[in-house]
């Protein structure tokens, strides 16, 4: 009987998490997925590269939309089961909202487990994967890494401005090149039109400019000198100028737990605040927590008695509200955490103790087959309404 009834409430369960999962990934990623299009149609970045890319963005919005998938499958799966009464069948031949709970409970500690691979292992290396292929990228096609209609400083002691970027992105209208990498002067540097070469064997970039003015500036005179030309080669090794960013310290997003707790216990013999780091390590575990609480409440809810549900559309509804609910708090936490208003800890765990303890409370509730405080006093108004309305009504036939 158990292993029956495992197996039908997880056959309930299971389609609609599986189809909440593929639709909030797709909603998350819309953004991400348009950008990665843009590469391909207008930098003319190959379909490989953008398959790599969309895999290592993947696993960040992953650990976000499993808990959500797992709540609306919840939702939809038990409110079918009692909107059709099965949940009152079960009761009726003495099945407790416990035995319905733990089924549903193993499967939310799976995804609990999964979840805490995410946040610990996979996104942390699929983050400093992402950076890494970023670099490859921007390094063999520096047009995708450089920003329309903004001063790009990525770049160690050049200041780049490009009006537009004509695809596939080895040409470029409207070039600004600030050059500060001598500390004797100070060259800047315009092009109507500019081609951008690269070589990977030299392991230079050139951009060749064409119909265009320099401005050189010695450092200890005001004046400028004015030099037109027709073409000039300006030549940038890329060795000297990414280095830089593949040395790059590692951001917290990028540690695995161990150079976080290093991270941490450096910071704090320095004397100064992890901030970062401790929001980074306390979320991880705080996002692989979130499915055993979002499962509790939602079996809580369903399985408090009510009169009517209105089947998908409360399921939905209800969903919405309480994701809202829990991620309006998360939110709210990190953002007093980075400012220090509050602990780390107390910050990152705020939504899971909150709805933990609703959740906890709204079980207990069903436990004792109790309705809602505040379902009673809207059904005791709904009550006084109707009878108020049917007592005008006689009174108007009179």
């Amino acid at each position: 009987m158990k292993r029956t009834l495992t197996g039908y409430i997880v056959s309930e369960i299971l389609p609609p998490f599986l189809l909440g999962l593929a639709a909030f990934t797709l909603v998350l990623l819309v953004a991400r997925i348009i950008r990665l299009v843009e590469l391909v149609v207008t930098r003319g970045v190959p379909f490989l590269q953008i398959g790599k890319l969309f895999a290592l963005i993947l696993p960040t919005f992953l650990e976000m939309t499993v808990p959500m998938a797992l709540l609306l499958a919840i939702f939809l799966g038990l409110g079918r089961l009692s909107g059709d009464h099965e949940i009152l069948a079960l009761k009726a031949s003495g099945i407790s909202p416990t035995q319905i709970l733990l089924p549903i409970a193993t499967v939310a500690l799976f995804i609990s487990l999964v979840t805490l691979l995410l946040t610990t292992l996979v996104r942390p290396a699929a983050n400093l994967a992402l950076k890494k292929e970023l670099y490859n990228i921007a390094k063999s096609r520096l047009g995708t890494a450089l920003k329309e209609k903004v001063f790009n400083d990525d770049f160690p002691q050049l200041l780049i401005y490009v009006e537009e970027v004509v695809p596939p992105g080895d040409t470029s209208q409207g070039v600004l090149i600030v050059d500060r990498r001598n500390p004797t002067r100070e060259n800047i540097l315009f092009g109507k039109v500019a081609l951008i070469l690269s070589d990977e064997e030299s392991k230079t970039i050139n951009f060749k400019l064409f119909d265009g003015t320099i401005y050189e500036r010695e450092k200890k005179r005001p004046s400028f000198t004015q030099t037109r030309f027709s073409t000039y080669d300006f030549k940038l090794d890329l060795e000297e100028a990414f280095s830089p960013m593949r040395k790059k310290e590692r951001g917290p997003k990028e540690m695995s737990l161990r150079r976080l707790g290093k991270a941490i216990q450096a910071k704090e013999e320095q004397g100064l605040r992890p901030t970062a780091e401790l929001i980074e390590l306390h979320q991880r575990f705080a996002f692989a927590f979130a499915p055993l609480v979002l499962s509790l409440l939602g079996v809580s809810l369903v399985m408090v008695p009510t009169r009517s549900r209105a089947g998908r559309s409360w399921g939905f509804a209800l969903c919405l509200t309480w994701l809202l609910v829990y991620y309006g708090l998360l939110s709210m936490g990190k953002a007093l955490g980075e400012r220090n208003l509050l602990p780390p800890a107390l910050a990152l765990w705020l939504p899971n103790m909150v709805v933990g303890v609703i959740a906890f409370r709204l079980f207990r509730k069903a436990l004792t087959e109790s309705p809602l405080l505040v379902q009673t006093k809207l059904e005791d108004l709904s009550l006084y309404l109707n009878r108020r309305l049917h007592q005008l009504m006689q009174r108007d036939l009179r």
